[in-house]
């Protein structure tokens, strides 16, 4: 809504007059990222894909030191070869990390691995593992977020964006770079295929669009989790159009009380989305 004043006979009267955009997806110039097309329509940043990968960063079960996670290993790390990390989706690039995983584990030696999923010594590149005051130590390793949260050292997983209990999702640097969103930002998520939404946060980079965290998942109608070779893994994503907006600057002071910091997240992107134009603009933009 604009508030319009007209000055008339020394009166002020006021009108309130509706926003020809407010209920449609035109936008700016488009910038595109692995994954989708971004515009910044209205204030909010629009983007749509195609599914929705899982991210279970943060996650104290994420990465667990025998391989039985709800990330297998090699989700967080790659081999390295000829002094070059040897990235997906390059040939060969998971019988590579999975070598050099074994090989570390067996030498105490991780000089042949790049890992970026969980937290590891920056001077001998030793992965951390959780402990006492951890939810598993001895048996996870301490995955991390690109969002750390206040109140503890990052050795701690509590440091850390726990994808299971808190709603979140996943921009390029390079995306979030180009329209000014920051870490902490809020969003809300649409998916076609459930008709429903889910309110996030924005906590961790990769790659590309189109990737959000567990909780997410649950909140938009999905079954994230499935058993893989008897083991809980989250890699069921979803099916279908995906349509996100986010709102730069709307930023819920992150907590390490989950429960709490999401109520708060809901808070400040429902009030945001509301705003904005809900649930008839966002899907004009499917």
């Amino acid at each position: 809504m604009r508030l319009i004043s007209f000055f008339c006979a020394g009166l002020i009267l006021t009108a309130n007059i509706s926003a020809a955009v407010a209920t449609d997806c035109a936008g700016g110039s488009s910038f595109a990222v692995k994954g989708g097309v971004g515009r910044n329509v209205g204030g909010a940043i629009v983007f749509s894909t195609q599914g929705l990968a899982v991210d279970a960063d943060g996650a104290p079960n994420s990465y667990l030191v025998d391989g039985n996670g709800l990330s297998p290993t090699c989700d967080g790390a790659v081999g390295i070869v000829g002094g070059h990390p040897v990235n997906p989706p390059a040939r060969g690039w998971l019988q590579i990390c999975e070598k050099a995983w074994a090989h570390a584990q067996q030498t105490g030696d991780y000089s042949g691995v790049k890992i970026f999923g969980f937290l590891a010594d920056r001077r001998t590149n030793v992965p951390i593992v959780q402990q006492s005051g951890d939810p598993l130590p001895g048996k996870g390793y301490v995955s991390t977020t690109s969002l750390p949260l206040p109140g503890s050292p990052e050795t701690a997983q509590r440091h850390w964006v726990d994808a299971v209990k808190v709603p979140y999702f996943v921009l390029p640097a390079k995306f979030s770079a180009h329209y000014g969103v920051k870490l902490g930002d809020v969003a809300v998520i649409y998916s076609k295929a459930t008709g429903k939404t889910a309110f996030a946060v924005f906590a961790d980079e990769g790659p590309a669009l189109g990737e959000a965290s567990v909780a997410t998942h649950v909140a938009l109608g999905g079954n994230p989790i499935r058993k893989i070779g008897g083991v809980d893994r989250a890699e069921s994503g979803m099916s279908g159009r995906v349509v996100t907006a986010v709102f730069p600057g709307q930023h819920p002071t992150p907590s390490s009380d989950s429960a709490e910091w999401t109520q708060q997240i809901n808070a400040t992107a429902g009030n945001a989305f509301s705003q904005w134009g809900g649930l008839a603009r966002l899907k004009s933009c499917l």
